[in-house]
């Protein structure tokens, strides 16, 4: 009868020493275990390799080879299942075992193959050579064939001349080029065999050279384990490691037909830790396990009076001392040394108060994605699908006449997923149309956000100033002063099919002197100032119906006293 899969019992903590179960020696069992699930996190990533391995009764020391080196040694644990009473005990992270007898059996077997190889190299050298031979002969004949034509022949031996023979000329060029061609392919390919034969023989040698002692930095996973009577065991060891990390990314889609926002989030998984990710179960976690777990620690914040004065007299204490050393030296003839620098006067100042480091990680979300995913460690980025988000949006345009003749679209909506999303940069489509990117804030469920997508072509904008006015006021009893007036006016029109709610946004200065005055005159009145608390800005928010037409006239008067001269205006 089977028994039913139970837990293996944990017995000693993490990287303890192995203990000894038994007397006898135990015995080493590598247990292939490739990595079935990885939880990247923002800096890291954990790694849970499984696999399965028949235990005999008595101890065993299973090894999980080919370990990366970036994993925390702090950080490896172990666990299983078995069809037996099965007990885990030590987990040790170690260099990886070298076995001398096996390496020096390897080298023999390779110098063997090496001594193979350059044969091989050498064997193409006859057979390059003869072909460089037969090039060298055709052209001593093609160049003494050429000569004896051109030298004069006896009066008494007249042979035909190929000058006369054009057909004769052409069998000879025929004969040339095909022993030319047929010689220089030949070599060609030769060449290329050899170059070959010579890639394998460095290989070996390479392979060689790399066999003096274990690879540097190569770790293994060795844990402990005891078996009553012989059973299988379904192993799991769990690691975190550096080298890892993962950004979110978010594309977001407007429809100005149906007002609606589609927000797709994914992932950019990156890694290069030393091992490669196939197949495995991926889940993406908002947490920092690096990160310090609790708030930073508040010391005791002093303060202390001083006596300004004496900080004084201590001062031209020191520089009189100074001066008095500086004249000894110089009638001693010598230069005079470097003097000691006296004690910094105690200054009052604000004490500094240590802050907490303020981060959005209040929470830990994770994404498990769906299906097994493979990330190589290469550094290549691997981009996954988290979720595609839908929301109404409420559309309405924005114009700062002042600075943009134009309006810009844009679009608020409130957050529809169950989970904070992070923040990240979003690619921006407007009916299908790539406009640009964007820095997407931190989003918390329900939380509602603006995002701008690009110019709204159908409303026209226009921004007329108008001519500045100067005057002076005042006498000697009252004061003089001057005045200076400046006036725009901003015109928006509306070519939608329907209603959009528009904001206009200007500003006038904001004086920081009693004496400098700045009255706003404006029509119709701003319906909001100093707009996000920042002094001076306006905005005016209506509704433009299709066709329709608003304008605003915006002005400001800057009083000052006559002979100071204000700093700031344009033109200035």
């Amino acid at each position: 009868m089977l028994r039913r899969s139970i837990p293996v019992l944990l017995l000693i903590g993490v990287l303890a020493p192995h203990p000894v179960f038994g007397q006898g020696a135990p015995v080493r069992v590598e247990v292939a275990a490739p990595p079935a699930a990885v939880t990247v996190y923002p800096d890291q990533a954990t790694v849970t390799r499984r696999g399965a391995v028949d235990l005999p009764a008595g101890d065993s020391v299973l090894v999980l080879p080919n370990i990366p080196t970036a994993v925390l040694r702090d950080s490896v644990t172990a666990r299983g299942r078995s069809t037996g009473a099965v007990a885990i005990g030590s987990v040790e992270l170690r260099q990886a075992r070298f076995d001398r007898g096996a390496v020096d059996a390897r080298r023999a077997a390779l110098e063997a193959r090496l001594r193979e190889a350059e044969e091989a190299v050498t064997a193409f050298d006859p057979a390059l050579a003869a072909q460089a031979a037969q090039l060298r002969l055709i052209e001593r004949l093609a160049g003494g064939f050429v000569t004896a034509q051109r030298q004069p022949t006896a009066a008494n031996e007249p042979p035909p001349r190929l000058s006369a023979d054009p057909a004769a000329w052409r069998a000879a060029w025929e004969a040339v080029r095909a022993g030319t061609e047929e010689a220089s392919e030949a070599m060609r390919r030769l060449q290329a065999e050899r170059r070959v034969a010579e890639q394998r023989r460095d290989a070996i040698k390479a392979e060689i050279g790399a066999l003096g002692g274990p690879p540097p930095g190569a770790l293994e996973i060795a844990v402990a384990v005891r078996a009553e009577q012989p059973a299988r065991l379904d192993l799991e060891v769990a690691y975190q490691l550096r080298g890892a990390r993962w950004q979110p990314v978010y594309e977001v889609r407007l429809d100005t037909q149906s007002s609606r926002i589609a927000l797709r989030q994914e992932a950019i998984v990156t890694q290069q830790t030393g091992e490669d990710w196939s197949d495995v179960a991926l889940t993406l976690s908002t947490a920092r396990p690096a990160d310090a777990s609790g708030p930073p620690r508040l010391q005791p914040w002093r303060i202390a009076l001083i006596d300004p004065a004496e900080i004084a007299r201590r001062a031209r204490e020191q520089a009189m001392r100074d001066a008095a050393a500086d004249r000894q030296q110089a009638t001693r003839g010598a230069a005079p040394p470097a003097s000691v620098a006296a004690p910094a006067p105690v200054v009052a100042r604000e004490a500094e108060v240590v802050a907490a480091n303020v981060q959005t990680a209040g929470f830990a979300v994770e994404y498990v994605i769906p299906g097994p995913t493979s990330v190589t460690a290469d550094g290549a980025d691997r981009r996954v699908r988290i979720a595609d988000l839908s929301a109404e949006a409420t559309m309405s345009a924005l114009a700062i006449p002042r600075l943009a003749p134009r309006a810009f679209l844009r679009a608020r909506f409130a957050h529809a997923a169950p989970a904070p999303t992070l923040p990240g940069t979003a690619s921006l489509h407007l009916d299908g149309v790539f406009v640009g990117r964007t820095a997407l804030p931190l989003l918390r469920p329900g939380e509602e956000t603006t995002l701008a997508f690009g110019a709204d072509d159908r409303i026209r904008v226009a921004y007329e100033p108008q001519a500045r006015r100067r005057a002076q006021e005042g006498s000697l009893l009252t004061g003089r002063t001057s005045t200076e007036a400046f006036e725009a006016v901003m015109t928006l029109r509306s070519f939608h099919a329907r209603p959009v709610e528009v904001t206009v946004e200007d500003q006038v200065p904001v004086s920081g002197d009693a004496d400098l005055t700045v009255t706003l005159q404006a029509d119709p009145a701003p319906t909001a100032r100093d707009v996000e608390d920042r002094p001076g800005v306006l905005a005016w928010t209506f509704a433009l119906a299709p066709g329709q037409e608003r304008r605003i006239r915006l002005g400001y008067t800057v009083t000052a006293p006559r002979d100071r001269q204000v700093q700031g205006l344009p033109g200035r």
